[in-house]
């Protein structure tokens, strides 16, 4: 059974971080709060304490595990960023929803890095995460805290309801985000995405001459690139508004996930993400609405397009993945 603390992430509780750090120096999980989603995390020098992630989770083993770090020079026990030029740059950007994946070095586990000779590193912005991995005395090694392929928690009872194993969950507010984390590879004044997030590709711009999306030959060092990801136990399909209210007109067995401003044009059950100007509410509660379909009367769903620019891009990412075209 595992213990529960409510924390927030807007302050420091030495008391409740030291538990949790504790568990992490003595090789336990520990489910903990971030602006993007919740992670499981574990020791990320010890293989053992790694692998009890993969099994909790039911995660393949060749898929990379994100090292999450208090601050810049704790970045430096896991991977030499001298070696990469815009990391003065980069982690001006932290803390933050941006995983940077860089040369590791031996300190990390081969178990969370899938064998691999890069490590991803993040430092969330959520301060109370950041002083439990500071007393952790260790990096925390974490993918999002839900079972493989299903949508990443971004509240506690997500993870309550859906994962045993772990021996300490730290319940905080939802996630302000909503979804994962940007991760980029950077090369010299190239940058390539490896999965789109709250930094957008514009964002790095100010950083790199060069930012591309990662293709699908490029080798997988960052979750999310391989495995299918984010998705609703129930079939959801995918539409633009127009096609969206046509296809509600005939069928009445579906329930639609869309911006306030087509929900006014809808009568009967809808979840309402947000409005279509507010991308940060529509992305902080589109994993909510994945999970409320699931425990909903309705078989199906279908969930509204969005324009694929600037930080919908990395929406429509996950949304894609998540459901079928109409």
């Amino acid at each position: 059974m595992f213990k529960l603390i409510d924390v927030q992430c807007s302050s420091i509780d030495e008391e409740k971080a030291s538990i949790g750090a504790l568990i992490i120096r003595e090789g336990g999980t520990v489910v903990f709060p971030t602006e993007t989603v919740y992670g499981i995390g574990a020791d990320a020098e010890s293989d053992e304490a790694c692998r009890k992630i993969y099994r909790i989770k039911g995660r393949q083993q060749d898929n990379p595990l994100i090292v999450h770090v208090s601050d810049i020079k704790q970045a430096g026990n896991y991977a030499y960023t001298s070696q990469v030029e815009k990391f003065h740059e980069l982690s001006g950007l932290w803390p933050g929803p941006l995983t940077v994946v860089m040369p590791r070095n031996d300190r990390v586990s081969q178990v969370a890095s899938a064998g691999l000779d890069t490590v991803g590193i993040r430092i969330p912005d959520c301060a109370f995460t950041r002083d439990f991995i500071r007393l952790s005395r260790k990096g925390v090694a974490a993918p999002s805290a839900n079972m493989s392929g299903r949508p990443s928690a971004t509240r506690a009872e997500h993870i309550m309801d859906e994962l045993s194993g772990v021996d300490l969950i730290y319940r905080a507010e939802k996630s302000r985000i909503g979804i994962e984390s940007t991760v980029i590879l950077p090369q010299g004044t190239k940058c390539t995405i490896l999965r789109p997030g709250a930094y957008t590709r514009e964002d790095l711009l100010n950083i790199f001459d060069i930012v591309e999306y990662a293709g699908p030959a490029d080798k997988v060092r960052s979750p999310g690139m391989k495995y299918r990801h984010y998705s609703p136990g129930k079939q959801l399909f995918r539409a633009e508004k127009e096609q969206l209210l046509a296809y509600l007109d005939i069928h009445h067995d579906v329930l639609p996930i869309v911006t306030a401003e087509t929900a006014a044009d809808i009568k009967g059950d809808r979840l309402i993400l947000g409005s279509i100007n507010d991308p940060y509410a529509i992305s902080s509660s589109l994993y909510d609405s994945f999970r409320t379909l699931d425990s909903s009367k309705y078989e199906r769903g279908i969930i509204e397009c969005m324009p694929e620019k600037g930080f919908f891009t990395s929406i429509m990412n996950r949304i894609r993945k998540a459901s079928v075209e109409l």
